[in-house]
């Protein structure tokens, strides 16, 4: 997922200062605001959602710079702070220490995933299953795991890993974006942002699982019972291979809000894609390894 213009939104709080006030009040309280809906008098209150430091909107009036380029927000000189929002790509992040990595996971700045939901968690009460806004358990602890996210090479911490679901990812997608994520299996944690892959860039078989997301083109059940496979199809070009699909049951589709009706709506998905006649697939997928991104947070990834 790149963006040359990769701060998507700032936080405006007008009472709070980068060098006295509480990170977690920013996050709980601050506004979300974009480039367009930003206003003079929010100059000086408006802050970065990863490290928090001072921002500003350039150009701060018009919508487009003299170069055609379109507002962005860039940070302040003010304060240097380390922040991967300031370069075009993220690398891998690391902790000098054991106690860094662990308050780092105390303020939900970084997340160590043992693994995703296999199976339907119970009892789950969703109201709306077509856009996921409850608060149903999403979360299992994990064991302490052997995280090798250490500033020297070979270097782990034992840290709490957590067994979630893509659908806890997609609720407030807005600040688990901007999460450092460590994942089975990885060298080092990268945010959410940087894991995200558009299929329609996918070109080949890949048997490492990552995270994946899409658009509904059309979906459609196979067979006659909620247990057959129902295949829903994304919009993808047309190339070495023509199409590109998610291979789910039709109950288990539904459970997350694909239906017949889905055309539109933004999956996101972990897995592995492997061939499927002449096109690629997703299959073989978790109850927990994919979810439908509610709409209002359609412009963070299209």
């Amino acid at each position: 997922m790149e963006d040359n213009n990769q701060i998507k939104f700032a936080l405006y709080l007008e009472d709070w200062d980068f060098e006295t006030g509480n990170k977690k009040v920013l996050k709980k309280d601050g506004i979300e605001v974009t480039t367009t809906e930003y206003t003079k008098d929010m100059k000086g209150h408006i802050f970065c959602p990863e490290c928090s430091a001072g921002l500003f909107r350039s150009p701060e009036e018009k919508d487009y710079d003299t170069n055609g380029r379109k507002a962005f927000y860039a940070h302040s000189r003010k304060h240097q702070s380390t922040c991967s929002l300031r370069v075009k790509k993220a690398p891998g992040k690391r902790y000098d220490s054991e106690e860094i990595a662990q308050k780092a996971i105390e303020d939900e700045e970084l997340v160590v995933v043992k693994g995703f939901m296999k199976e339907k968690p119970k009892p789950l009460k969703i109201v709306n299953p077509q856009q996921y806004q409850g608060e149903p358990v999403e979360d299992i602890d994990g064991d302490l795991a052997e995280v090798p996210i250490g500033r020297h090479n070979g270097e782990t911490f034992s840290l709490p890993s957590r067994i979630t679901t893509v659908r806890g990812l997609c609720r407030n997608f807005n600040k688990n974006l901007y999460k450092y994520f460590h994942l089975p299996g990885r060298k080092n944690a990268v945010q959410l942002k940087n894991l995200l892959i558009d299929i329609r860039n996918v070109k080949e078989t890949d048997e490492v699982p990552k995270f994946y997301f899409a658009k509904v083109s059309r979906s459609w059940n196979c067979g006659p019972t909620p247990q057959n496979i129902r295949q829903t199809m994304f919009e993808y070009p047309r190339g070495k291979y023509v199409d590109f699909c998610l291979k789910a049951t039709d109950e288990i589709s539904r459970d997350h809000g694909i239906d017949d009706d889905a055309r539109g709506r933004i999956v996101i998905m972990f897995g592995t894609v492997t061939k499927s006649g002449i096109g690629l697939s997703i299959e073989d997928i978790g109850w927990g390894e994919f979810a439908v991104l509610p709409d209002k947070y359609a412009d963070l990834l299209y």
